[in-house]
């Protein structure tokens, strides 16, 4: 069973979870917030939690409602669509975000295969984040569009 900490604390002191600055330096690393100033990363880290999951932990199931978005800080997690395999996500990676910003329920059930830490990014903080950082909207687009091109089967495909 999955365990969920509190919000991270406000100052940079280790408390036994992430501090602040270590989320931050982990939402720094993802493409996806690249551009994004400390300042708005620790805006967004603030409204993100830590969630800590055992092997064969769900994070979430295939039909389950889609509110939340996933990091994957440490370990790993199967992703299975209809009973099939069909990723696996590292460090780095990030899944349940399609479903949160189209309003629909999750297409895939994500499982951890290794002790595993997510970063939790509520629907709110990820709106809030895509209306304060100039050109977040864009790169969520790009990286969606990338994402729904590789389930078709037209990954790596780029217009000449």
């Amino acid at each position: 069973m999955s365990r969920v900490l509190p919000p991270f604390p406000d100052e940079g002191r280790p408390t036994g979870r992430l501090a602040i600055a270590a989320q931050v330096e982990h939402l720094a690393a993802l493409p996806l917030f690249a551009d994004c100033s400390k300042r708005e990363l620790r805006h967004l880290a603030r409204s993100t939690r830590l969630e800590l999951l055992e092997p064969d932990d769900v994070l979430f199931a295939e039909g389950q409602a889609s509110r939340e978005a996933y990091v994957v800080v440490a370990g790993s997690v199967v992703v299975r669509r209809r009973g099939r395999r069909v990723a696996t996500l590292e460090r780095g990676d990030f899944v349940g975000e399609l479903g949160l910003l189209l309003h629909r329920d999750h297409i895939a059930t994500v499982t951890a295969a290794t002790p595993v830490e997510v970063l939790v990014l509520p629907q709110e903080a990820l709106r809030e984040a895509v209306d304060e950082v100039p050109g977040l909207g864009w790169k969520l687009l790009r990286t969606f569009a990338d994402r729904l091109a590789e389930n078709v089967g037209v990954a790596g495909r780029r217009p000449t």
